[in-house]
């Protein structure tokens, strides 16, 4: 093996990667909010959450790119965990779809009969129609064609390579040498971030007869164990959402890829026998036979365990406490995808205003008899986090509805504030002049306003009327004050605190109805 060999195998590996960048980068801005709600409207059963994450993968040829966007959608709420783990179950299959295209006609067609053309063909229309969906739908087919390309340059190389190998073939004896080739599987798939891009090239080394059979199928299964990692990093940080996810990935391909490897071989006789039996003249088919056959049998074991590996993760990673300064749903995650980050804004906006209407309940139903600030500073703290966050989204490029959705979570965010200084100067007040601000009607009108269970389903002319009915309330309250204040009944001085303190509770709950309404 020359230098020119060696150089050709880093190209080769190189166009490899490329091209699965470009074809992933292009076909994800292409479907652009879509794919939230493709995903939204296609998770209601298992089954059908399962044929939807095959679908998206099959489409952008990698699984790690659908995971990491799933810890986003998860993340802002929009997918629960078993609605998300079921996607990246069906992801794991859809990912057989690059093994097939590789062993049919990556390493069977002539490939520079369509490859260079598809290359010329898709930048022509990146360059024609840039930054709009054809555009990026061009970027995708220029990269399909510099997938094979790759593909090519790859195979010639391994051709080489097999020359100055010691043993004509990397064989696997024994329980040892199957864990070494899982272990250079995993490997190859941490350093490449794409299971992908790594059963591409074991499928290409393959033909060269670099591996024997059960060598590859062991390779094969060390990448769909190493394929975690992307999953992994991406959670590094992130909120407990992510990291459930996450967790249920790694357990889904760690309990297949146990149980495939007890049944190596039996799996491996059946993959053969489906390609063609012993007289196929390279295993590249048998081992998309394989991987097919280990990615259904992770879906098949995730029907039956489904249940108790989420219990498990959501035991491991739990939610900060709705009282928490901590984010429930604002991590690094949701920044890639716009929709992704207004909708974690959005759901930790109502955090804080849950937690707000928690206290004004208490404030009317003296409940609050310590005046400690603790719970303040915490939901000062998660503010804090809203407004980092609505200060980077203000740095995307947002354009039609969703930069008019950022303005309303602005405007939201400065509508809590000053619930926050409401709530902190009744707290202060003290309490027989909370009790004096409220006669029975006003307290409860403001509880009713503050029912957390009609909240929801509440009109939006059943807010204006319980808003009508406060109003007119406070107005009956201060016409009193005024006439006690007259009479000598009431000090100037005791009224204006009243008044201030009826103006509070009506201002608290003018802003509810409007964030809520």
């Amino acid at each position: 093996m020359t230098l020119t060999d060696l150089t050709l195998a880093i190209g080769g590996l190189g166009l490899l990667l490329l091209g699965m960048q470009l074809l992933t980068d292009g076909l994800k801005a292409a479907a652009g909010s879509h794919l939230q709600t493709f995903l939204e409207r296609s998770t209601q059963t298992r089954m059908r959450a399962a044929l939807s994450g095959f679908t998206v993968t099959a489409l952008v040829q990698s699984s790690s790119a659908v995971v990491v966007a799933l810890l986003g959608f998860t993340n802002a709420g929009m997918l629960k965990l078993r609605e998300a783990a079921w996607v990246v179950f069906g992801s794991n299959v859809g990912t057989t779809m690059t093994a097939w295209i590789v062993a049919l006609i990556g390493l069977k067609l002539n490939i520079g009969v369509f490859a260079w053309p598809l290359i010329g063909f898709g930048m022509l229309i990146q360059l024609v129609r840039k930054n709009s969906v054809a555009g990026n739908v061009g970027t995708a087919i220029a990269g399909f064609g510099v997938l094979f390309v790759g593909l090519d340059t790859l195979r010639d190389a391994f051709e080489q390579v097999v020359t100055v190998l010691p043993v004509e073939q990397l064989q696997v004896t024994g329980v040892a040498g199957v864990l070494v080739a899982v272990a250079a599987g995993a490997l190859l798939t941490a350093l490449v971030q794409s299971s992908s891009a790594a059963l591409a090239i074991v499928l290409t080394a393959s033909v060269s007869g670099v591996f024997s059979p059960l060598a590859g199928a062991a390779v094969v299964i060390g990448a769909n164990i190493g394929t975690t990692i992307t999953a992994l990093l991406a959670s590094v940080g992130a909120t407990a959402h992510a990291k459930r996810l996450a967790a249920v990935h790694v357990l889904m391909n760690s309990v297949t890829g146990a149980v495939a490897l007890v049944l190596l071989v039996p799996l491996w006789w059946v993959a053969e026998l489906l390609s063609g039996g012993e007289q196929v003249t390279n295993i590249s088919s048998g081992l998309a036979v394989f991987h097919t056959l280990f990615n259904v049998l992770g879906l098949a074991l995730m029907w039956l365990l489904d249940n108790r590996i989420f219990r498990q993760v959501e035991r491991w990673y739990r939610l900060p406490p709705l009282r928490s300064g901590e984010p429930r749903f604002l991590d690094k995650t949701v920044l890639q995808i716009p929709a992704m980050g207004l909708g974690a804004a959005q759901q930790e906006l109502n955090r804080v205003l849950r937690q707000y209407i928690m206290r004004l309940r208490a404030l009317l139903r003296d409940d609050a008899v310590n005046t400690d600030t603790e719970e303040d500073i915490a939901t000062g703290e998660l503010l804090g986090h809203i407004k980092v966050y609505l200060n980077l989204l203000s740095e995307k490029q947002l354009h039609g509805d969703e930069a008019l959705k950022l303005a309303e979570l602005h405007n939201s965010y400065a509508r809590l504030i000053d619930l926050r200084d409401i709530v902190e100067k009744l707290r202060a007040a003290k309490p027989e002049y909370i009790d004096a601000s409220l006669n029975h009607d006003m307290r409860n009108q403001l509880l009713e306003l503050l029912s957390g269970a009609d909240m929801k389903d509440r009109s939006e002319a059943s807010w204006s009327a319980l808003l009508s009915s406060i109003r007119a309330t406070r107005n009956l309250l201060r016409h009193t004050w005024l006439t006690n204040i007259a009479a000598n009944e009431l000090s100037p001085t005791e009224g204006a605190a009243l008044f201030q303190l009826a103006s509070l509770w009506e201002r608290s709950a003018e802003i509810i109805a409007a964030l809520k309404a």
